[in-house]
């Protein structure tokens, strides 16, 4: 119901919508999914605010990251963001964030099997957008990264596949673990700051 709308939202400011991420992946897998990410070829905070006033959320924006976040009373929690691609200034820096399209935001996540969307536009609702073979990698169980400086730009990449890899019974893609052993073997973790290690380490053992 929530898509629904958001998408007939997105119509009206003649822009585009799709949910994306964690969320594509878990219902190809036939898993429950709470975690709504939604992303928007246009004005990411203003349809937020829309969504929440028309379905009686709360919204909190974050105009430095084009996000939102729009909690409901029944605990229900739904990310908007604007299109976005990130650049690094440095290995292992937090990103630098600006507008772009669908194509380039899906292109910055971490692993294939988390680059997909699904269309929630009322033309082709519940399309799949898999421009990198996601779907196919989460058939064959394998969990490849974007490009080869991904565990350079992001070191937490690492922990958080382990924690794919664990989860889905799935494995790194050959080239992807050769990856994450020149990373591991270049201590790229320890330019990252505790606190961020830490977070995924938590992760990992909120894991069943």
């Amino acid at each position: 119901e929530i898509m629904i709308h958001a998408g007939e939202i997105a119509a009206a400011m003649n822009c585009k919508i799709y949910a994306a991420g964690g969320i594509v992946r878990d219902l190809l897998l036939g898993m429950d999914c709470i975690d709504v990410d939604l992303v928007v070829e246009g004005d990411g905070i203003e349809l937020a605010r829309t969504l929440s006033r028309d379905l009686g959320g709360r919204v909190r924006a974050h105009p430095k990251f084009f996000t939102a976040a729009v909690e409901f009373p029944n605990g229900l929690q739904v990310d908007v963001a604007t299109a976005r691609v990130e650049y690094y200034l440095h290995p292992a820096a937090l990103p630098q964030i600006e507008t772009s399209s669908l194509h380039q935001d899906l292109y910055r996540r971490d692993f294939t099997i988390n680059a997909m969307a699904v269309s929630l536009n009322k033309s082709d609702f519940g399309y799949i957008v898999d421009y990198f073979g996601g779907r196919e990698d989460l058939e064959q169980g394998l969990l490849r990264v974007l490009h080869n400086l991904s565990f350079v730009e992001d070191p937490t990449r690492i922990l958080r596949g382990v924690r794919f890899e664990k989860r889905y019974n799935i494995t790194f893609e050959p080239q992807t673990l050769k990856l994450v052993k020149e990373a591991v073997n270049s201590n790229m973790l320890d330019r990252v700051s505790k606190e961020r290690v830490w977070e995924e380490v938590k992760y990992i053992l909120l894991e069943p």
